[in-house]
């Protein structure tokens, strides 16, 4: 039987089938355009970020703080180049690329390791990190990486593991592909621990904290740059046409009024009052009496800005190493920091003592209210209170002048009763005591004292003498300075410029006058009274020859502690023609007389001394006070030795030739120093002779004469720095030389003297 033949198929069933195939595609099509559009259109940015995020690396580059400068442009603080070292724990899985297990765990050995060794770091710790972290592709070793250590992994990164693929080809596995290192900055501080608790430093992240580190953190702060570059398979760095870098911005820069040179007198001055004082701390501040600009600011004990969280004070760090519990301890050592970081002339509210009372005067002055002729019983009462003068004796008839220098409360109490509580008040604000100067530092403290309609008849009485109110160093500086301007109430100021990085100035400061407080006539009067003070009374300690200074002393009770005292001295000079005002305030001094007059004038007349000579402020001797000093050393060299030793010993000399030539070659001191009458002199009469040493004596305790006479005997000379005129009880405090160091014959040795008499001042 024939089969059956097979059925054609229709035009139309092809038209069908062809549509329904067609259609099926189409469906694809819109598919997959439907999935791209999903992709790209509406979740673009999403898949965009997921594809940058595997294939591109953003890594930040760490921009430089400004520089801070002092007013003559040394650098004190700046940021300079270090990096960060880091790891990529992923790539030790393998991370997709062909390399065995085997060598993988070689390589963390090696790295873990290496970089152990290279920080000082636990290997088992180290190597254990980047095992849990393993899913990590950046784990940070160490930031602040040095030169030396950055170049010690570099040439690490260098080396290699070799290995065998699985086709038989050699291969080799750098140490970079786990390692990588990065630009990073940080702040230095040159000089130490020189102004640290004016400068502050800067934490985490570089920002700044404390001082001006805090106060300017947004103009010193740089803009961070970007390194963007594109990934291979291997995660290592592609080609660098797939790198855009975008550069770092410095930060501005700040120029400051300090100068670093009067910053050092301040702050030696202040060390060796720490030191002989035991005081809990001292602090002080130089300011340009014409600008209110802030010349130089220390408070001790303080800290050294590179590593602030170091404790500094030994004897604070004895008693907490003693604490047991950890909570107290840790409570213990961040009081222990604060303490060391705080910018005491700023921050602390004092009780100002017999200081406050030139502000009296100039307030009894200005208004007609003060006594030519007053006398002091030694005490007076003011309604039910009683006061005395500070030594409990009568100081008899006193004048505006003899008042100030003899430190008189009685009478200014009776020039504070004749002005009343409005006047004194008036003054009282305006010469700054009510609020905060706003000197562009941060933490200012907020001064204490009595409203208008608090204050009676007795709380008036003992503000007169500088009690029962609290104000701090900045606001007393302040104050002071109107009196030494004639009149004017300063802004004070430590930033004198911003500049950008390329020198332009972004912003400067100009001085500014707040207001005139008191005229010109009133501020001469009270400066006279102040250079009594200084030549004749309390102040006596802040002599300093040739320099008229003007000054006064104060001593008070401790607003915080009771049975503690603190003790100051604010001054001018030079008083005829002011050049720069200055508050030394010392907190709790207990070693030896405790008054501002025996414990803050040393230090003022120190720093005034060195200060005004530094500046080129020209000597004005008086008569006395030449007749006292020392004489310039003539010119030897080129005259016949036996010749010269007999002209210099006829000045007065003493004389040591070395050598056996015939003519002076050389001298020590040489010509046109000043030396004592009685100095010594070395002659020197061979081109190449050895030179003639002397050994320094301790000069501490002695009278001016001991000195003299015992510095001659050792071969070296003296200068002065004391009231070597007005004070035959001056002892020898401090020297420049330390005691027995070999120095040439004849060098001139600095020796401190100070009253060594109890100097009792309120």
């Amino acid at each position: 039987m024939a089969s059956k033949k097979a059925k054609k198929m229709t035009r139309k069933q092809i038209m069908m089938r062809s549509m329904i195939a067609l259609g099926f595609v189409m469906l694809l099509f819109l598919a997959n355009i439907a999935s791209l559009f999903y992709v790209q259109i509406i979740n673009g940015d999403t898949y965009k970020a997921y594809a940058e995020n595997n294939q591109l690396e953003d890594n930040v580059i760490s921009a430089g703080r400004g520089v801070i400068y002092d007013r003559n442009m040394n650098v004190l603080a700046e940021s300079a180049s270090v990096w960060k070292v880091y790891v990529n724990p992923n790539n030790f899985t393998g991370a997709g690329a062909d390399i065995p297990d085997a060598v993988l765990k070689q390589c963390l050995d090696n790295v873990s390791n290496k970089l152990a060794e290279i920080f000082e770091l636990d290997v088992t710790e180290l190597k254990q990190k980047f095992i849990d972290q393993s899913s990590y592709r950046y784990v940070l070793i160490k930031a602040k990486v040095e030169k030396t250590q950055r170049d010690l992994v570099s040439d690490f990164m260098k080396e290699n593991v070799k290995y065998v693929d699985s086709s038989g080809n050699d291969r080799y596995v750098y140490y970079s592909f786990f390692i990588g290192i990065e630009a990073d900055t940080k702040r230095y501080y040159p000089n130490g621990n020189l102004a640290s608790t004016l400068l502050g430093f800067t934490g985490d992240g570089d920002t700044g904290r404390y001082g001006l580190e805090y106060e300017y953190d947004e103009v010193l702060t740089g803009t961070d740059g970007r390194q963007i570059y594109s990934n291979s398979a291997m995660n290592t760095n592609t080609s660098v046409d797939f790198e855009t870098v975008y550069e770092p911005e410095q930060g501005s820069s700040l120029v400051l009024t300090i100068d670093e040179t009067i910053q050092r007198y301040l702050e030696d001055a202040l060390d060796q009052c720490y030191i002989d004082s035991q005081c809990d701390t001292c602090y002080g501040i130089v300011m340009d009496v014409e600008t209110g600009a802030i010349l130089a600011m220390s408070t001790k004990n303080d800290y050294d800005p590179n590593s602030p969280s170091k404790i500094y004070n030994e004897s604070v760090l004895s008693k907490i190493n003693e604490i047991v519990d950890e909570k107290s301890k840790s409570e213990a050592v961040s009081a222990a920091r604060q303490n060391q970081w705080s910018n005491n002339a700023v921050s602390d509210a004092y009780e100002p003592g017999s200081v406050f009372k030139i502000f009296t005067l100039a307030a009894g002055i200005e208004e007609n209210q003060i006594m030519d002729s007053f006398n002091c019983t030694s005490n007076i009462k003011i309604i039910d209170t009683p006061y005395n003068c500070f030594n409990g004796k009568a100081h008899g008839i006193e004048t505006p002048k003899t008042a100030l220098a003899n430190s008189c409360n009685t009478y200014f109490i009776t020039v504070s009763q004749r002005l009343g509580v409005g006047s004194f008040c008036k003054y009282f604000e305006a010469f700054g005591f009510t609020e905060k100067t706003g000197v562009d530092l941060p933490g200012e403290g907020s001064p204490i004292y009595f409203e208008e309609d608090e204050m009676s008849k007795v709380n008036l009485a003992s503000c007169s003498f500088g009690q029962s109110f609290g104000v701090t160093g900045i606001q007393m500086i302040t104050a002071v300075n109107a009196i030494a301007n004639g009149g004017k109430l300063m802004q004070p100021y430590v930033v004198s410029k911003v500049v950008d990085n390329e020198g332009n100035t972004v912003k400067e400061t100009q001085p500014y006058a707040r207001r005139q407080v008191i005229s010109e006539s009133t501020s001469r009067q009270v400066l006279e009274a102040m250079v009594q003070t200084v030549e004749t009374g309390t102040a006596k300690n802040a002599y300093v020859a040739g320099y008229n200074v003007a000054g006064k002393t104060g001593t008070s009770d401790n607003l915080n502690h009771e049975g503690q005292v603190v003790a100051s001295f604010a001054g001018i000079a030079p008083a005829d023609d002011p050049e720069i005002s200055i508050i030394i305030i010392v907190d709790n001094p207990k070693s030896g007389s405790t008054t501002g007059g025996a414990v803050a004038a040393p230090v003022a007349a120190e720093v005034i001394e060195n200060t005004l000579t530094y500046l080129n402020v020209k000597r004005n001797y008086s008569a006395e006070e030449a007749d006292e000093l020392n004489v310039s050393v003539e010119n030897y060299v080129g005259i016949d030795a036996q010749t010269a030793k007999k002209n210099a010993q006829d000045a007065g000399f003493t004389v040591k030739v070395s050598g056996e030539g015939e003519s002076v070659v050389s001298q020590c001191p040489a010509y046109g120093q000043y030396i004592p009458k009685n100095g010594v002199i070395v002659l020197y009469t061979e081109k190449d002779s050895k030179q003639v040493n002397a050994t320094v004596p301790d000069f501490t305790g002695m009278s001016i004469s001991a000195v003299m006479s015992t510095a001659t005997g050792a071969g070296v000379n003296i200068k002065i720095s004391g009231n070597a005129v007005s004070d035959s009880g001056l002892v020898a405090y401090r020297q420049n030389l330390e005691a027995g160091a070999e120095v040439a014959y004849g060098s001139t040795v600095t020796v401190y003297f100070k009253s060594g008499s109890v100097i009792a001042d309120g």
